[in-house]
């Protein structure tokens, strides 16, 4: 009888060892894979605005958007870190899930700023209204982006 139940524990740990890693993989490819297609939706709509919209000094044309930062749980990793800078001079979004690698989507062919100036960056899981605004910033045009209301955002 206490042989059958070694047998049983050794058994259940070696199966959990086994499945953890492949459970956590799983889990951070579902938040990577949401962030891409959020992500690429909002890439879609600022390249239409950049494309079909004039830049101004003021208010103009503007976009605003809901990106939800998934947090961890038991069918998905949490995303630490979303941030919007530059690469090449073009607008581009990264994130980390995890400790993971970063992944980076371009998001339209002009610069993106902060409404302070420089990358915006969001660490906090959840959901996150942001403004993007097509500016005319010494003869350059640029995707000025802030954020909305809500519980972090200022």
């Amino acid at each position: 009888m206490i042989l059958r139940v070694v047998l049983a524990v050794a058994l259940t740990t070696a199966l959990l060892a086994a499945v953890t890693p492949a459970i956590a993989d799983a889990g951070a490819d579902r938040a990577d894979s949401a962030m891409d297609r959020q992500l690429g939706a909002l890439a879609d709509e600022l390249g239409a605005m950049v494309e079909t919209d004039d830049p101004t000094a003021g208010p103009g044309a503007r976009h605003v958007a809901e990106l939800r930062l998934p947090e961890r749980s038991l069918t998905s990793a949490a995303v630490t870190r979303l941030r919007f800078g530059n690469r090449g001079g073009v607008a581009v979004a990264s994130w980390r899930v995890g400790d993971g690698a970063t992944s980076h989507t371009r998001l339209a062919g002009v610069p993106v700023r902060a409404a302070g100036g420089g990358a915006l960056t969001i660490r906090e899981p959840g959901t996150h209204r942001l403004v993007f605004e097509l500016r005319s910033r010494a003869g350059e045009t640029v995707l000025q982006v802030a954020r909305l209301g809500g519980e972090y955002d200022a």
